[in-house]
């Protein structure tokens, strides 16, 4: 059997020492990058989860906010109002003291008796043995004694204190229904000329409304209902009872979802809510099921990220469609599978053209010998031809003179040179591309960054943007102890700019306001819009001197018009500003201080500046 001749030997081996490296880097890549791109899924899943459940306590932060506010308002009213109520009767004096069953009572005290704070709220008298004077009707508890005798006993315990002239507010339960106790909040004071207990009571049902939780669950809802996870991912949210709480684009609202079960008989949500509870505190877990919306002739595979939310009993869950995920591994797989056909066709004919050029040197020398092996001693090798392979024993005694090896050995150094050059600028166009590539993707990097931090109409700092300047200025203030003021600014009457005039015009109020308050803040000073026509601003001075600055500020806006169709739009602004003290232990409760002097403001009349 004949032998394959030298060059097929040698392309054999060349094609083999190139398929076997380019398939196996090609395997193990596709497999690298299905690892990596699970990683990625579950960690955009995860990141994706986190974001909406910081939404979700951003908005229940905000709802405790309100209702703390609305209390300080309220208890502020009730005391005021007994302080009140206090310095009316005693002027009358001790011979118009109504006692317990009187039928007639002093037209004053008539009017007392019939005064209201919103629905519940009313003013009462006790006389020395806490029997009800005026409203009697009113307080024996209709449905539990044992409340009322809770109450009498509440204000036996704070007699020390009013009738030391102080007065003092008590939270007592009151009355009970369906969804639990209702308490009542009692600003209580004593009457020395009488001798009696004044009291203004009004139920905490009164201004604590569930009216704009169930708000902010809405805008939330809406939010997560339209927002988008790649092409055909999205959020859902169920409730402990499996009824769906946000579905894609809220078609399923309200649907109970405990019956659709899996291939096993277990129901899907079930699982869904226990992997949810189970997840690590404040964080989420990744599971992976088989989900039929609507619309879909069948179940697909999916994964989602799911958390819970306590306070409001939600179970979110971030899902992806993992058919989709497996289309672009598939793309992947095969784009590998081009790359690594591609290779193996260059790399044979690179061995082709190697093998070729190696035996047809040997081929040309092996005549020669032949010939000198004849006789024929004047031969010379062809320049273009000669070979560096001079371990073939066979042909060695044909290479006669040394200064042959050497011109052809100094051709192929030259050659290789020029190679390695071409090689090399090739290489330096190479890094100059990734240089180029890399400054771009920082540049995109830092505005992507600076978006994520801006308003978009005022190019002030937006609420995430302030929060974390303003950290940074709190951790300066707490190392330094630097006098620091805290402002909170509103546009007075925005609405009504809004409504009559337009939302245009009341962008460019808000865009007139943000210059001006960039024009006036100091360099080392912070300012944002953190929502609708409110704005912050963190200076780096004592309150006597900000709040100067501010007067300054607010007459500026005063007497500042913006010009709209040839006519002049005056607005005005409230500001609270406070100067951080120890009582204030973060940037956070320094705000809603400056935020109680601005409803101060906005209630005595606005225009102006409270601290």
């Amino acid at each position: 059997m004949n032998h394959l001749s030298l060059k097929w030997e040698l392309l054999f081996i060349c094609i083999l020492l190139v398929t076997l490296p380019t398939v196996l880097m090609g395997m193990v890549g596709y497999y690298a990058y299905q690892s990596f791109a699970k990683q990625t899924l579950e960690s955009q899943l995860h990141k994706h989860s986190q974001e909406v459940r910081s939404q979700a306590y951003d908005f229940i932060a905000q709802n405790e906010r309100v209702l703390r506010r609305e209390e300080a308002l309220v208890l502020k009213r009730i005391k005021s109002v007994a302080q009140l109520s206090k310095s009316i009767f005693q002027t009358y004096p001790a011979q118009m003291k109504p006692t317990y069953g009187d039928t007639t009572l002093h037209s004053a005290l008539q009017t007392l008796s019939q005064f209201r704070l919103n629905r519940s709220g009313h003013i009462f008298l006790l006389d020395e043995n806490f029997n009800p004077v005026i409203n009697n009707q009113l307080l024996p508890s209709l449905t539990n004694p044992t409340l009322y005798a809770n109450l009498i006993s509440h204000i036996k315990k704070e007699m020390p204190y009013i009738l030391s002239g102080q007065t003092t507010i008590i939270k007592h339960p009151w009355s009970t229904n369906p969804n639990g106790i209702i308490y009542r909040q009692t600003a209580l004071t004593y009457l020395d000329n009488w001798q009696m207990v004044l009291g203004v009571t009004i139920n905490e049902t009164d201004y604590k409304s569930h009216d704009f939780e169930v708000g902010l669950q809405n805008e939330l809802r809406d939010r997560l209902a339209s927002e988008r996870i790649g092409k055909s991912g999205y959020i859902w949210v169920f409730n402990g009872q499996g009824e769906y709480i946000v579905s894609k684009d809220n078609l399923r609202n309200g649907e109970n979802m405990l019956n659709i079960i899996d291939q096993h008989g277990h129901s899907i949500v079930e699982h869904l809510i226990s992997s949810a509870k189970s997840a690590p505190p404040g964080g989420s877990e990744i599971i992976f099921y088989e989900w039929q919306d609507l619309g879909e002739s069948s179940a697909s595979p999916r994964a989602a990220a799911v958390t819970y939310v306590a306070e409001w009993d939600w179970f979110i869950g971030t899902n992806i469609n993992l058919i989709e995920f497996y289309s672009g591994l598939r793309e992947v797989r095969n784009k590998i599978l081009h790359l690594c056909v591609v290779f193996i066709l260059i790399g044979s004919l690179i061995a082709y053209y190697f093998a070729k050029r190696i035996t047809t040197p040997i081929k040309h020398l092996e005549h020669l010998a032949v010939k000198a092996a004849q006789g024929d001693f004047n031969v010379q090798a062809d320049p273009k031809l000669a070979s560096r392979h001079t371990e073939i024993n066979s042909l060695s005694n044909v290479f006669s003179e040394m200064i042959c090896n050497i011109r052809q050995l100094m051709a192929q150094k030259e050659k290789s040179t020029q190679l390695l050059a071409a090689r090399n600028t090739a290489l330096q166009a190479s890094e100059d591309k990734l240089t180029k590539a890399l400054l771009e993707l920082e540049y995109e990097k830092q505005k992507f960054h600076t978006q994520a931090i801006t308003d978009s109409l005022t190019n002030l700092l937006n609420r995430r943007g302030f929060s974390k300047e303003g950290k940074k200025v709190w951790k300066r203030h707490q190392r330094t102890n630097e006098p620091l003021t805290i402002a909170m600014i509103d546009i007075d009457y925005f609405k009504r700019i809004n409504d009559r005039y337009s939302h245009s015009i009341g962008d460019d109020v808000l865009i007139q306001l943000a210059k001006l308050l960039t024009n006036h803040m100091r360099e080392n000073d912070i300012v944002a819009r953190i929502g609708g026509e409110e704005f912050s601003m963190i200076i780096s001075q004592p309150l006597c001197e900000a709040k100067k600055g501010l007067e300054r500020l607010r007459r500026l806006v005063e007497n500042t018009p913006i010009i709209s169709d040839k006519r002049e739009i005056f607005f005005t602004i409230s500001i609270g500003a406070i100067e951080v003290n120890p009582q204030l232990p973060s940037l956070e409760s320094a705000l809603d201080a400056a935020d109680t002097c601005l409803y101060a403001a906005k209630r005595s009349g606005r225009n102006k500046i409270i601290t």
